[in-house]
């Protein structure tokens, strides 16, 4: 077996047939590879449609984990996979058609690569709104350009997971997904794929963007809203204060919270409140974003700080590929 993909999937049986449709038209000549389907708890007809996808094409098979999660789920497809290989993609995202063929490609091209990724565009169904554009994080999109990019401890840039390979002996030394900062149900704005890869640079470890390597992504009604962005914002910056990766900490600090953060919560609305008077809707709704962002980190902290006094400084679990 050369490459596992695994899927995670929740609650999305009206759109997760597409996403598996897009795998079994994979032009991969000489490649063998399966595709696991995490159902994570779902409560619609997942498992129904999952099985029927098995029962046609012996490269499909169904894994329920009953913990509702991210992390949870895709450490499940993990230790179920048969290959070093275990590329990662979510259900509402669809595949190019030699999207497995690239990663086998990129990984042999990259031989000292502990984990590889691509460009994630976006599927529109409708028109962009006026203030928003398609780098917005919420958006979980992706493209880094047209040429290979190496993703290390000195470019930070996190590859996300709905486009991502990853070695196996990466995760033995970096440990499965996070528990603490993963996605759970319909929670928004979560960091496992950061921390992860936050574990493989601190070890030496580095990951390549490889631009052939294509998936499209649907961006719901819901993403387009701008109470999703956020929500998303105030998420991110809770799971960002959990993480506690170096780059968001400070010797100077109060209430657990780096004074940097509050410069930056006190600049965000001065800036937000600006831009809005000139009118300039995108810059002041990423400004206005900032500002949840840091809002969220605060209130995470101090919350901590308030009820787990004794946890506050722990740094997020991540799992061993043993346990």
């Amino acid at each position: 077996m050369d490459i596992s993909v695994v899927l995670s999937t929740y609650n999305r049986c009206g759109i997760l047939s597409e996403a598996l449709q897009a795998l079994t038209l994979q032009q991969a000549p000489g490649i063998e590879y399966e595709i696991i389907i995490v159902d994570n708890n779902s409560t619609d007809r997942t498992r129904q449609m999952a099985e029927k996808f098995a029962a046609g094409d012996r490269r499909f098979r169904y894994l329920f984990e009953a913990r509702q999660g991210l992390s949870y789920a895709r450490n499940a497809g993990i230790r179920a996979a048969r290959a070093d290989i275990i590329a990662f993609t979510d259900d509402d995202v669809e595949v190019s058609t030699d999207w497995i063929y690239h990663i086998y490609r990129a990984l042999l091209r990259y031989p000292e690569a502990e984990f590889i990724g691509g460009r994630v565009l976006p599927r529109l169904h409708e028109p962009m709104p006026a203030w928003a554009h398609c780098k917005m994080s919420p958006f979980a999109l992706q493209d880094l350009g047209d040429q290979p990019v190496r993703i290390c401890h000195r470019d930070r840039r996190c590859l996300i997971g709905a486009c991502l390979a990853i070695r196996n002996r990466a995760l033995a030394k970096a440990g499965l997904f996070s528990a603490e900062t993963q996605r759970v149900g319909n929670g928004v704005g979560s960091t496992e794929d950061a921390d992860w890869e936050t574990q493989v640079w601190n070890y030496g470890g580095h990951g390549m963007y490889v631009p052939e390597i294509v998936v499209h992504s649907r961006l719901s009604k819901d993403r387009l809203l701008k109470a999703y962005h956020r929500r998303w914002h105030v998420g991110h910056g809770k799971f960002n204060a959990r993480a506690r990766r170096p780059e968001l900490e400070s010797s100077r600090s109060w209430l657990d919270v780096p004074a940097f953060i509050y410069r930056q919560a006190l600049q965000s609305g001065f800036e937000f409140a600006l831009l809005s008077l000139k009118r300039k809707q995108i810059e002041a709704f990423e400004r206005e974003n900032s500002l949840l962002f840091s809002l969220g980190f605060i209130a995470e902290r101090w919350k901590t700080q308030l009820f787990h006094p004794l946890g506050a400084r722990r740094p997020a679990h991540v799992n061993s590929l043993a346990s």
